[in-house]
């Protein structure tokens, strides 16, 4: 529990994360009396599976306490987050598997990651082919099957000779809004988590950097775009091989231990600003390079 300072602080900043997030809740229609019921069951579902006492069941009265609702209320929320059906993760698509295999490694990629130009099939059962990628994931779906849904997509192009070409490296769906709406809804939270760990854990800080210029011209950005698009690609390549090597689906051989999900991951942001500096001002330190481990 954070002191009183702190406390201000934290929704201080709470209140600075939400600010884009109405933003786009009052463009795309969400009403606050909307976004409050959320916001409500929300309360609810994390105090219920996150702070229970391990001595006692959990019981309206004590929801209340936690969460400062009325006791009321809280019964009728958990009603409803009881029978809300989970929403679907999107590591769990047969995109995401396909195209993190593709990039793992040899022999569907070279040693750093760059997937290879696939034939469809090949004579040799065991040649790296893309229908040898489908067989060596488990799906139970036809190759073709997975081809043509990779195609509806735009993650994959099929060649005139018959080769299977990864278009896309990263599965952002493309033409799939509702697996970008997935993307929005866990992406931005395990970012959260992390920076909450560091905040709480001086002792075993996890990765978290970002670069920042505040005068870089607009007629740059096209070009800065296309140059950074390049530049993540290459990490996400690198870091698709690595952590493809300690998973114990992909490599039987990893060590051991409780199962643990890991993420890593990287964004481009961009945003006009006030021209309130000149820039004959004296130049900050270049690289400036935010930091917490």
């Amino acid at each position: 529990m954070l002191r009183g300072s702190l406390k201000t602080r934290f929704v201080a900043a709470i209140r600075q994360m939400l600010r884009p997030v109405v933003r786009q809740l009052i463009a795309n229609g969400v009403s606050y009396s909307a976004f409050n019921r959320i916001v409500k069951e929300l309360y609810v579902e994390v105090a219920e599976d996150d702070f229970a006492l391990a001595f006692k069941r959990q019981t309206d009265s004590r929801l209340s306490l936690v969460t400062g609702i009325n006791r009321k209320e809280v019964s009728s929320l958990r009603r409803r987050v009881a029978w809300r059906a989970p929403l679907p993760e999107v590591e769990d698509t047969l995109a995401t598997h396909v195209i993190g295999r593709w990039m793992a490694g040899p022999p569907f990629a070279t040693d750093d990651g760059t997937p290879l130009l696939l034939a469809y099939e090949t004579k040799d059962p065991d040649e790296a082919s893309f229908a040898r990628l489908v067989r060596d994931l488990g799906a139970d779906v036809p190759v073709r099957s997975v081809l043509d849904e990779l195609l509806r997509i735009g993650a994959v192009e099929l060649r005139p000779d018959g080769r299977v070409l990864l278009r896309q490296e990263v599965h952002v769906p493309a033409g799939d809004v509702e697996g970008k709406f997935t993307l929005l809804g866990s992406e931005p939270a395990e970012l959260f988590e992390t920076i909450m760990h560091n905040i709480q854990h001086d002792d075993t800080p996890r990765l978290q950097r970002k670069v920042v210029y505040d005068n870089v011209g607009a007629a740059a950005l096209p070009e800065l775009r296309t140059r950074v698009r390049r530049v993540g690609e290459a990490f996400v390549r690198q870091a698709n091989a690595l952590l493809a090597s300690y998973d114990r689906d992909r490599n039987p051989a990893a060590p051991g231990g409780p199962r643990s999900r890991v993420v890593l991951a990287t964004y481009y942001f961009e945003e006009e600003l006030a021209p309130d500096a000149s820039p004959t001002d004296p130049a900050p330190p270049p690289g400036r390079i935010k930091r917490s481990s």
